[in-house]
């Protein structure tokens, strides 16, 4: 073969995405050991149970809907949650990643500040700026800390947001559907602010991380 020809048989090809994020079809065909790719196992083991549970409580068992007792009982639950079941289902390169405690706490940190820019964005959206101020930053945190095991692997992942985005998309849809009853005349006390949005992000988080493998 004539080197014309041997030139005219290479093929190159082009990628425009924007992480290294493939699904486990590719995965033994593509291995860049520089940028591994990233992708959560389908698997029955990210079903966040324990979300049914706290949905539970907070609208049979609480108190008046107390959602500040109802992130005390959020936070080590989900972080429970990512040791023993979310991260055990997620796969860099060709291995499960174990937890890094130096990591876990920078995330927690992470998932604070983002209450910050969070609690803004609320208020832009329509929510009260200072009468319900705090209640507005209590939704923040419990929207925030139902995105934690996402906010954990961006870390993990090598910031890899690509993969993860659909777990926040889901929290944020959840919330922002649940908005339609505060208006509406029915005058029941699970109407007030922040307590339709608190249970709507919690269903966004219960659907988000059951079925984000398979979206």
């Amino acid at each position: 073969m004539s080197l014309k020809n041997k030139r005219s048989s290479v093929k190159k090809s082009v990628s425009f995405s924007d992480d290294n994020t493939m699904t486990r079809n590719n995965l033994k065909k593509h291995v860049d050991h520089d940028n591994p790719p990233v992708y959560v196992r389908r698997t029955t083991l990210t079903v966040p149970w324990h979300i049914f549970l706290l949905l539970y409580y907070y609208i049979y068992i609480s108190n008046s809907y107390d959602t500040s007792r109802l992130l005390y009982l959020l936070i080590p639950l989900q972080i429970t949650y990512l040791v023993f079941q979310f991260n055990k289902s997620t796969v860099y390169g060709k291995k499960l990643l174990k937890i890094k405690l130096p990591l876990l706490l920078t995330s927690l940190c992470a998932t604070v500040l983002l209450t910050i820019p969070t609690t803004m964005i609320i208020i832009l959206f329509g929510a009260p700026l200072t009468e319900k101020l705090t209640e507005t930053w209590l939704l923040s945190l419990h929207l925030c800390f139902l995105a934690y095991p996402a906010v954990y692997q961006v870390f993990n992942g090598d910031f890899k947001v690509g993969l993860w985005k659909r777990y926040f998309i889901m929290i944020v849809v959840g919330a922002w559907i649940s908005c339609i009853v505060i208006p509406l005349d029915w005058d029941r006390h699970w109407q007030t602010w922040p307590i339709p949005v608190v249970v709507g992000g919690y269903f966004g988080a219960l659907v988000g991380y059951s079925i984000g493998a398979f979206i």
